[in-house]
């Protein structure tokens, strides 16, 4: 997003993170202001009850220390607008600062959080990074949601599909550090297949047909084979898609089950197919046996212009 909204604004990246911090300033000559945590030192966080907004913020300084960085920017930079990626809190906090709202909507049961819902009806514009054909059917803002269609680095250089032949290779990319070995054995457990697991930041007992690459640079050219086992986050999903992979999904837990919602969706349009933590071995080569032959409807989900064709809707709104 970066270069194509620099083309119209001074932008001002505002991170919670100090890794995105850290590949911001390395990646772009951006002004970045890292907010202070909102958690005080050894904090539990509470379970996500989705009963009351702001249930997960303490009662504590440190959530003051963050609003007063952020009120201070906001004061010195006197910005056009805020956009704002799925954090409902500083979208509230910015808003009741003057400064209009974009924020990204993001998939999964949103609507069922107070403070989500607040931070939609505040919104002065909302933006989705996919198409609008794999909204969910209870989304509530429709009517004032620009869709971009799915963003990633890969658009438009992606090779096309080999031969549905015989599946040979499968990849395994995994999203998070505390993969369950055993599911890892499951799905490996075909020594007919040669996996390649992308991502692992720790060793795994596999079988020989295993390869662990660990975290890569470029999951483009780390992939062998067309069927690719992953989570549903939105990029991960974005960027396979991209390089025309067929997709069997196996979501992680997340707030709003964002995953599971989104990798429902796909899965009811016939995009990518869906696996089940509890599966069995069997279970899982009859799926990847199903992967061999099937045939996503995925043309026209990702959108090679889409950072600047949002750039261009925040132009036209405020610049």
């Amino acid at each position: 997003m970066y270069p194509a909204l620099s083309l119209f604004f001074d932008v001002v990246a505002v991170t919670t993170n100090h890794e995105v911090t850290a590949y911001l300033h390395k990646k772009h000559d951006v002004d970045v202001l890292e907010l202070p945590p909102k958690y005080p030192a050894n904090y539990q966080i509470p379970a996500h009850t989705f009963s009351k907004a702001f249930e997960v913020t303490p009662y504590a300084i440190e959530p003051a220390v963050r609003a007063k960085a952020l009120a201070e920017a906001i004061a010195y930079y006197k910005p056009k607008a805020f956009y704002c990626d799925g954090v409902p809190e500083l979208a509230i906090m910015v808003r009741g600062m003057g400064v209009p709202v974009v924020l990204v909507h993001l998939p999964g049961n949103v609507m069922n959080d107070p403070t989500q819902v607040f931070a939609h009806e505040l919104a002065d514009h909302i933006v989705a990074h996919f198409p609008a054909s794999l909204e969910q059917a209870n989304y509530q803002y429709t009517a004032r949601t620009y869709y971009s269609g799915y963003m990633s680095k890969y658009a438009g250089r992606g090779v096309e599909p080999t031969s549905r032949s015989a599946i040979n290779n499968v990849t395994i990319l995994l999203g998070y550090d505390n993969y369950d070995e055993s599911v890892l054995q499951t799905i490996t457990n075909d020594q007919n297949i040669h996996f390649t697991i992308i991502g692992n930041k720790r060793a795994y007992e596999l079988a020989t047909n295993c390869v662990l690459l660990g975290p890569v640079e470029d999951i483009s050219e780390a992939i062998v084979g067309d069927v690719v086992i992953a989570a549903a986050g939105q990029n991960t999903i974005a960027e396979l898609l991209s390089l025309h992979k067929r997709l069997i999904l196996l979501p992680e837990p997340r707030p709003y089950d964002e995953q599971a919602v989104h990798a429902t969706v796909l899965a009811d349009q016939h995009i990518a197919l869906l696996a089940e933590i509890t599966y069995s071995a069997e279970q899982w080569q009859n799926l990847l046996q199903k992967a061999n032959g099937f045939t996503p409807f995925c043309e026209g989900l990702v959108n090679a212009s889409a950072p600047e064709a949002i750039a261009q809707q925040m132009r036209n709104w405020y610049a």
